[in-house]
């Protein structure tokens, strides 16, 4: 089975983001620590915690997102607007307990078509990923299933005025999150790498973090 390795990803994001991380100006505590650990995740989920997660939800996990729990029982700062991914232990479903599919539905009137509807529902059919965040969220939809059993991952942020945004997979969403504060990183004075100069200088592999990052290997086991 195809198994992501995430060790070397998170820590390179981990490194970059601490060389970027202003410790004079920025006064959170657990950013503090991440910044002397020169690392955003936490201690490797057990595969108890992974288990009474999946028997709880009912459902077992997508392999980027069980693979992930393994490596860091949460995550801070997944890009610029999400603080805080949560853990096995805190990762449930989302509820719609602010009735956004209803209104996305009403919103959408008669003239929606399928793909409209399906993509209004997703508050109401999907795990909630993110903990603290500057009002985004990160769902987790089990109905949006690849053949590799990957389930694609939607975030939503009020104040963007546009429908949720689709990521294929937990992967493909770290991925995204890690550039994202590529670019936001890049304004800062000195900020510069391996990775934003394989960017700066257009190379095509670069696109994907995980063409410099993420390797992959053939492993068995989930």
């Amino acid at each position: 089975m195809l198994r992501f390795e995430w060790q070397p990803f998170l820590t390179r994001w981990s490194q970059e983001w601490a060389d970027a991380y202003n410790v004079e100006q920025d006064a959170r505590d657990d950013d503090r620590d991440a910044w002397a650990a020169r690392w955003l995740g936490f201690g490797p989920a057990t595969e108890e915690r992974i288990v009474a997660l999946e028997q709880r939800i009912g459902r077992s996990l997508p392999p980027s997102l069980r693979s992930f729990l393994q490596v860091t029982d949460g995550w801070r700062h997944a890009g610029r607007f999400v603080y805080l991914l949560a853990g096995a232990e805190r990762i449930d479903w989302c509820g719609d307990p602010h009735g956004m599919s209803r209104d996305w539905l009403e919103e959408l009137g008669e003239d929606a078509d399928e793909e409209e509807i399906r993509e209004a529902g997703v508050w109401a059919r999907s795990l909630q990923l993110a903990l603290d965040s500057d009002m985004v969220d990160v769902l987790l939809d089990p109905e949006d299933v690849d053949d590799r059993g990957e389930w694609a991952v939607y975030t939503y942020a009020s104040w963007r005025g546009a429908p949720p945004e689709r990521h294929p997979s937990f992967r493909h969403f770290m991925e995204d999150m890690y550039e994202e504060f590529l670019s936001v990183s890049a304004d800062n004075p000195g900020f510069d790498n391996d990775t934003t100069r394989s960017l700066d200088a257009g190379v095509d592999a670069a696109r994907s973090p995980s063409a410099v990052t993420l390797d992959c290997r053939v492993r068995s086991g989930g």
